[in-house]
């Protein structure tokens, strides 16, 4: 289930993972800053999901970013 994302005055990276559910992609206009502050942010949350116990290895993850899926929208995918 694909939901597109506006940005607006309030927007914040952070509350995009916090209100993401399992299973969802989030669609967010493509700009570079923006993926790179995704990007960072996904591998914070995976790194604390890894020294949490919540994923088991190196490999596993919790959330995954693309910028090449969806042509003009920077994808951010929950996976568990």
């Amino acid at each position: 289930m694909a939901k597109e994302i506006k940005i607006e005055g309030n927007y914040k990276t952070v509350s995009l993972f916090e209100s993401i559910k399992k299973g969802e992609i989030y669609l967010i206009p493509y700009d570079k800053k923006r993926y790179n502050g995704i990007r960072a942010e996904s591998c914070r949350r995976n790194r604390d999901a890894r020294l949490t116990g919540e994923l088991k290895s190196k490999m596993d993850v919790k959330f995954r970013v693309s910028a090449t899926e969806y042509p003009g929208y920077t994808s951010l995918i929950r996976v568990k």
